[in-house]
């Protein structure tokens, strides 16, 4: 067999290794800077940062689909290096500025301002950013920045991709079935009697209620009440039941539900919905629920 043969061979078995792993991350879940049409780096090539020393744009009929984002290239080779080895090209991060995640948010980038430390990329939203970087120096924000990117992932931990939110970025229909549905799921095997999983938007209105079989009839008003509470108040519900707890009575006067079960659900760290959850065994059972829902995993492209 000639040796251009095996290459070919070889480059195929790499691609499709690469785009079956694809899938999977994508299933799992990735919190990933991408635009409406669910693209990263705002479709800047990623192998060029390393190659060309700078941000080149590139072309989107040279694309690919990593951890949930599209990935734009300059050429053809760009393209295959990348899938031969995405890791190696990804951004940190998410495609998340890698100074902000040291201090634990999520922040938009500026694509010129990048570094390529130890075989990585790393990206920053402004001049302020990269004059931190440079005094802290490189090592010490990576090193608290990767202990922060697993607390952020699990934070805004609902994964969704553009592909989840209409024009306005509102949570869409379709999305907030997808999470009722991992709820569900979860409630099932986890034995839970029943449960009522209520979805809405930012403004805290009704998207989608799904009450398994069994599950008290109140329960679907209270599963609202939770989620609307953790839209409108950008927290868990939990946060005002422990206020309570704690002794401020007064928080009883809001007017919003004050029990666990009660999650936000972020896109790019806004807050786009929440799901609530009443009904389950316990509820500690009705947090986990809740927050199976909320970390809902979305592939790119999905209605």
């Amino acid at each position: 067999m000639k040796t251009s043969s095996i290459k070919i061979i070889v480059l195929f078995c790499l691609m499709f290794v690469t785009l079956s792993l694809n899938r999977v991350y994508a299933q799992q879940g990735y919190l990933t800077n991408v635009n409406d049409k669910g693209v990263i780096i705002d479709g800047y090539d990623p192998v060029a940062f390393f190659t060309e020393k700078k941000a080149v744009h590139g072309d989107n009929k040279y694309q690919t689909t990593y951890a949930g984002a599209v990935y734009y290239f300059v050429s053809d080779k760009n393209l295959k290096n990348f899938v031969k080895n995405p890791e190696k090209y990804a951004p940190q991060y998410g495609g998340f500025c890698a100074m902000a995640m040291s201090m634990g948010h999520l922040q938009l980038i500026d694509v010129n301002l990048f570094q390529v430390v130890d075989g990585k990329l790393y990206l920053q939203r402004n001049a302020k950013a990269v004059g931190m970087w440079k005094k802290m120096g490189p090592k010490m924000v990576i090193m608290k920045a990767n202990e922060n990117w697993p607390k952020v992932q699990e934070k805004y931990g609902s994964f969704l991709t553009a592909a989840q939110l209409n024009d306005n970025l509102d949570l869409s229909l379709a999305a907030a079935k997808v999470i009722a549905g991992v709820g569900a799921q979860y409630a099932k095997e986890h034995r839970a009697p029943g449960g009522a999983i209520a979805i809405v938007d930012a403004g805290g209105h009704l998207l989608y209620l799904e009450r398994l079989d069994g599950t008290f009839p109140a329960a679907a008003m209270v599963a609202y009440e939770k989620a609307r509470t953790a839209a409108m108040f950008r927290f868990p519900s939990k946060k005002l039941e422990d206020g309570i707890i704690g002794g401020r009575g007064s928080l009883v006067t809001v007017g919003y539900n004050m029990l666990r079960g009660g999650l936000p659900i972020y896109f790019r760290g806004r807050v786009v919905g929440g799901v609530g959850v009443s009904g389950a065994a316990s509820a500690d059972q009705d947090v986990e629920i809740a927050t199976a829902g909320a970390h809902a995993a979305f592939e790119q492209g999905t209605n």
